[in-house]
């Protein structure tokens, strides 16, 4: 009996280990403005920053995202709480965290400046 329960236990603690083990991986960029604004008069209204999350179930090399991912989001919530128009020197990056071997969290961060155009003097 002590065999069989060794080998259940055994056979629990790498399937919880299997489960619970994860991988995470990230990948960034820049960009110098989310809209052309070459030739026109602004005012930086400052930096700020934003993180947007989703899910999806990768099965092997195919992702199913379980929403569309928020990007669009993410840049309207920098916009919107510092009242201004476009962003600028946008540093952007995604990580990604596996869970339960199929479920992964995906992660986007970005950071800006907010600016604001002012009317030609």
């Amino acid at each position: 009996m002590s065999m069989l329960l060794r080998r259940i236990s055994t056979a629990l603690s790498l399937g919880l280990a299997l489960m619970l083990a994860g991988c995470v991986s990230a990948s960034g960029g820049m960009a110098t403005s989310n809209i052309p604004v070459e030739g026109r008069q602004f005012e930086v209204i400052g930096p700020d920053e934003e993180t947007v999350s989703w899910w999806s179930i990768d099965l092997g090399i195919i992702g199913l995202p379980l929403s569309d991912p928020p990007v669009d989001e993410a840049q309207q919530k920098l916009l919107d709480r510092n009242d201004g128009d476009a962003l600028i020197n946008l540093r952007y990056w995604n990580d990604r965290s596996v869970f339960l071997i199929f479920v992964t969290r995906q992660r986007f961060h970005l950071k800006a400046d907010v600016i604001r155009f002012t009317e030609a003097e």
